[in-house]
Parts: structure tokens; sequence; C-alpha cells
């Protein structure tokens, strides 16, 4: 599938000629019939002998229907460019070839037409060489040229075999499985409903598939396609298609709306990076905050302009900008524009989106701005993965490039290559920065070096408090504490993180603090203090105390109650047997066997049911499971 576009002045023979070779009158507006001009965007196709078609899409030459011409002129892979041969170069001839360098158009034929009105070889001849000069300085000066009568017939069949040779070298439409089509006509059929027209590009569409708009990210599904006026069941990449959606009315689709195959596929924001190049026929620079019409597929929208680590834009210059829209938009890496002024209207220059999904950021940090859109703007895939890991640190796989011009295969295969490379991580279902992730287990040595040096007690950092400080999506989070913990970096205990290097050990003095500690508890068996109590008797105890509960020499009840281990032992113990003799306890049994006041017998019976030596039934315990296993053990 191909599409050609056509391009030049008006009244130079875009259409007839479109006609000639098609038999296909691309002006389908009364008003275009009546006034012998072309108003909106005409559409023909062509059959070619390999049994494919190339979609033609005809413009206006009216300078003042730009924005039409840019419309059709943005979704083409190769271009007529059509001279009368009577009045040579034109200024819309100027525009459009400015247009066309500026969206990447590099195939394309320049037609010279009406040549049977002109005997005169050597004004022929001048005609030729004028176009050659005027092409020499744009992507464009390798075009062959022909001169052509589209009323008599000249060499229509020579343009046909230039056409023919110039598809059959063209590498095959991209289908990397993202179908988007840019809107950019819109009618109802009676008894059909709604139909959206356009090229459609990056993947295909079926019929009865579900298909989403955008903006608004509204759901509607394929009820029919036509492709070249014929029903198809699937229309291809590269091709015209003509799609009768369900449940959407005409009036909620305008030219400039995007049909796209999947809803994830769907990137938008208000703000994108770009790399635009000025063009150097423009009256005065461009300056920076200033406002422009933005040209993105089909659509017309207006955003403001910020140069960045420049005032302004001398005609040439290329730079990188960011565009800011009132109005989200969906684009790609590597998708072209046109800037245009709304008034006086001119053609300001074109750009390349470097990156769609363009954040807010410090002054002090635009050079990194800059060196990131520099080092991704030639679009290799290699760089785009970097430099977006970069940015973003990490990203669940199936997000990675979502918005660019490459496949999930090739995106994957790529992944794969740097991760044996060691210029990114993969885990199960997330991409994450190298770089980034040593950064992320070299934080991790710091906090909690930190926390054994504040606190060298403690059998290390609770896990919890640790994932809050990092901040990372439990995924990352736990991949970093494998990836430690794999390396011998760190150990794990329960919900305690620690250094592998790191051993909790107690000092002379801390060792007679423990003990005078413990001889509290055995003087006061039935009124063990709380933690606040203790640190009121022993004071600056209070890592001393979380060290005997990490080392078993302390059990931690609810409300801070603290009991020594082996009389906790005692207590489940004894309890155990009055279960197994009575098969239940209730709060008063308990308070009457162990002398507690209502204190601390809560907060046991509570500690003895986590501890599945009880189970609570009713206002009584019952012997739970893990007991009664112990028992029978």
């Amino acid at each position: 599938m191909f599409i050609i576009g056509t391009a030049g002045h008006i009244d130079h023979g875009k259409s007839s000629l479109v006609k000639a070779l098609t038999s296909i009158d691309p002006d389908r507006l009364p008003e275009e019939k009546r006034r012998g001009m072309t108003i909106d965007l005409g559409f023909a196709w062509l059959p070619l002998s390999n049994g494919d078609v190339a979609g033609i899409i005809d413009v206006p030459g009216h300078k003042d229907l730009m924005k039409n011409v840019i419309a059709g002129l943005s979704g083409i892979d190769a271009v007529l460019i059509v001279i009368a041969a009577d009045d040579g170069w034109m200024p819309q001839t100027e525009d459009h070839v400015r247009i066309l360098d500026m969206l990447g158009i590099r195939k394309g034929i320049v037609v010279i037409t009406k040549i049977d009105q002109i005997t005169d070889q050597a004004w022929l001849d001048l005609v030729e060489e004028d176009i050659r000069q005027r092409l020499e300085t744009s992507h464009l000066m390798d075009f062959p040229i022909i001169g052509v009568s589209a009323k008599e017939g000249i060499n229509m069949e020579r343009l046909k075999e230039h056409i023919e040779d110039m598809v059959s070298q063209a590498d095959g439409p991209a289908d990397i499985g993202k179908p988007r089509l840019y809107i950019d006509r819109v009618f109802t059929i009676s008894g059909a409903g709604t139909v959206a027209t356009g090229t459609l590009s990056a993947g295909s569409m079926t019929q009865g598939q579900q298909v989403v708009l955008f903006p608004g990210n509204i759901r509607s599904r394929i009820r029919g396609l036509e492709s070249y006026k014929q029903k198809v069941a699937k229309g291809l990449p590269g091709s015209r298609v003509a799609v009768n959606l369900v449940g959407i009315e005409k009036g909620h689709l305008k030219r400039g709306d995007i049909l796209f195959g999947r809803e994830e596929d769907i990137k938008s924001s208000r703000m994108i990076d770009a790399k635009v190049r000025i063009e150097k026929l423009l009256p005065t620079p461009l300056k920076g905050q200033t406002d422009v019409l933005v040209y993105l597929g089909t659509r017309e929208i207006s955003a403001r302009i910020r140069l960045f680590k420049k005032k302004m834009l001398e005609p040439g210059e290329s730079t990188f900008v960011r565009l800011r829209f009132r109005e989200p938009v969906a684009t790609r890496i590597g998708d072209h524009f046109i800037l245009r002024r709304p008034s006086p209207p001119a053609t300001v220059g074109g750009g390349v989106v470097l990156d769609p999904l363009a954040t807010k950021y410090k002054a002090r940090d635009e050079d990194k701005v800059v060196a990131f859109l520099q080092a991704r703007s030639t679009l290799d895939l290699v760089a785009l993965i970097q430099t977006e890991l970069a940015k973003n640190h990490y990203m669940p796989r199936e997000e990675l490039l979502v918005a660019s011009a490459y496949s999930k295969e090739e995106i994957g295969e790529c992944m794969e290559s740097l991760a044996l490379e060691n210029k990114l991580v993969l885990t199960d279902g997330w991409v994450i920065d190298y770089a980034y992730q040593q950064e992320q287990l070299n934080r991790v040595d710091r906090i909690l070096s930190k926390v054994h040096s504040d606190h060298p007690l403690e059998r290390g950092m609770n896990s919890a408090e640790l994932y809050r400080i990092l901040d990372l999506p439990r995924d990352i989070f736990n991949h970093v504490i494998h990836v430690l913990s794999r390396l011998d970096r760190i150990t794990q205990e329960g919900k305690y993180i620690a250094l592998g290097t790191h051993k909790p050990s107690l000092s002379l003095e801390q060792e007679s603090i423990v003990s005078r500690i413990l001889d509290h508890f055995k003087k006061h068996p039935s009124n063990p203090p709380t933690t606040r109590e203790i640190g009121n008797i022993f004071p600056g105890s209070g890592d001393i105390v979380r060290f005997m509960c990490d080392h078993n020499m302390l059990v931690e009840l609810e409300e801070g109650i603290l009991i020594e281990s082996e009389r906790y032992q005692q207590i489940k113990k004894e309890v155990i047997e009055v279960l197994d003799s009575r098969g239940k306890i209730s709060i008063q049994d308990t308070r009457d066997l162990f002398g507690f006041s209502r204190k601390y017998i809560l907060p046991l019976m509570k500690k003895l049911d986590r501890d599945r030596v009880t189970i609570q039934h009713g206002d009584e315990r019952i012997l739970a499971g893990k007991a009664m296993d112990k028992k029978a053990s």
C-alpha cells in the first residue's frame, strides 16, 4: 500500500492530472465543480501492474487553504509536485515544497503540466532548469522531472511507469501493531451511520474490532470497512480506509481526531519536546513564548513555543523546543509537524517530536533536558530506550516506548540485548535503568549504615519503613532487596533488614543494664513494667529494650507491656496444661492462675491467640491446633 499526494500552485492542473491518471475526478464538492478549483482534499486511487493500489490525495493550491493542504500532505509516502509549463515555479509551489521537505517526504516526481500549450522547447528547458535550481537546497533535489499534458495524454503512460518504479523501490508500510488513523473526512450513510476516512498507519484494523477515538477516549466498534470503494474485512497500513463506526454521531467526530486500535496506545500530553527547523525564507526571527499553529497529522492546534537555550531563532536555524498546548495531543516519537503563524499567515518551520510526554523541569536542569533531546534526535531505538529510562528510571515493560514508531517485538529484542550489556535491568514486569538500580542499591547501603550507626543494638531496619523511605513501586523495591540479598550485602530476618556486616552486640556497660532490667522483672512477676516505665527507671535504655526483645529476652505485648521471655514461656506451658485438662479457660481463670490484673490479662490473652496457643470462643479460650500439635509431639 502506498499513498501519493499532489502539491503545487493553484490552477496548475493537479486535479486534472489525477483524473487523467485514474479516471477519477478528485473534486467531489459541488462548489469545487462550480468554481473549477479544489477547495478541500480530494481522493482517488491508481491500480498498479503488480496488483497493488496507490492511493492519491489531491490538495488545494490556493494560499488561503493551507490548513487543508497540510492535512493532505501529512500522511503521504510520496508526492507529485505539479508545475504548469506556462507559469513555472510560483509562490504556492515554493510553500508546498518547503512543507514537503519539513514533513520528511523523500520520494516524488516533478510533473510539468500543460506542455501542449507551449511550442517553444527552449522555454520548457528554462522551466525545468529553474525547477532543478530551486530544489537544489532541499531533500527533493533528486526527484525526476517529467513533462505531460493531461488534456492530450502526452507522456501520461511514461508518468505511470515512473510511479510504478517509485512504488516498487519504496519500503512497504510499517506494521508495528499500533494502528492509528488520523481522520480527514467525516460523513454519514443512510442506514449505516457515521463514517470516518483517513490514511491508516502503523497497523491494521479489522471489521468488528474495538477502537478508541481521541480526544475523549470514546470507545466504538468497526461495523464495516472500505478501501478504495471496496468492502474489506481488514484495512492494511498505508492504505486509505473508510471506517463505519458504531455508536458515534457525526457531530462527535472532526478532521484531526485520531482512531486508535487500543486505548493503551494512546499517550497524550499538553507538552511535547521537539527539534524544529525554522524556514530560511522567513522574513523575521521566531521569538520564544510565541503563539503558533501546529499541524500534527490532520489536526490544527494552537500552542506556545518555548526555545531551549535561546531567546529567538533566526531564519534557517534549528534548535530544540517545547510546545505547550491548550488541550492534550497524542503524538509519537518521530512524528513530523508544521509550524505556522496565525497572523499574518505564514509557514514558520517544521519539526520532529522527540518527547511526546514532556514533563516540567527546573531552570537549572535545562542543560539536562537539551542533552536528553540531543541524545535521542537520531531516533535510534537503543538511544530512545536508554534516554527513556534515564528520564523515568523504571517503567512497566509493556509501557516502554509505546508512543514510538517501533513494534513491541523490536523494543523487546533491543531490551534483551541491552540487558546482556548491563545497560538496563529486566524483571518479570519492569525495565529498570542500570545506573538507577545501582544508585538504589547504594542508597539502601547508606540508609542502613545510618540506622546501624544510630541504633547499633537493633536487629536492623523494619522493611516497611525502608519501603516508605525508598518510595519505589513494590515490585521494584522487592527487586532491589533481592539483588542486595543475592550479593550478600544485606540479610533479612523476619521483618528486619540489615547490612550483611551488621552484628548487634552489647558493651559491658549495656550488659550490666540488661542484668538490672531482668532483675527488675523477676522482682515484679505479676506487675511487669511497660516500655515507658522501663525508660523512666533506666533512662536511655530504649535501644537496649529493643535488643532484648529482638534476642528473646523480653516479649512485648500490646500497649507496650513487657514480660520476661522465661516467664512468658512458663505461662504458655501452664495455659496449655489447664486447657488440656479443662478444655477451656476464662479471663478470670487466667487472672487467678497468674495473679495479673486486667491491665495485663487482655494483652496477654491476645498474644497467646496470635501465637496460636489459644483460640477465642465467646468469652473463653480453647486450645488451638498449634498447641495441640505441640503437646502431641
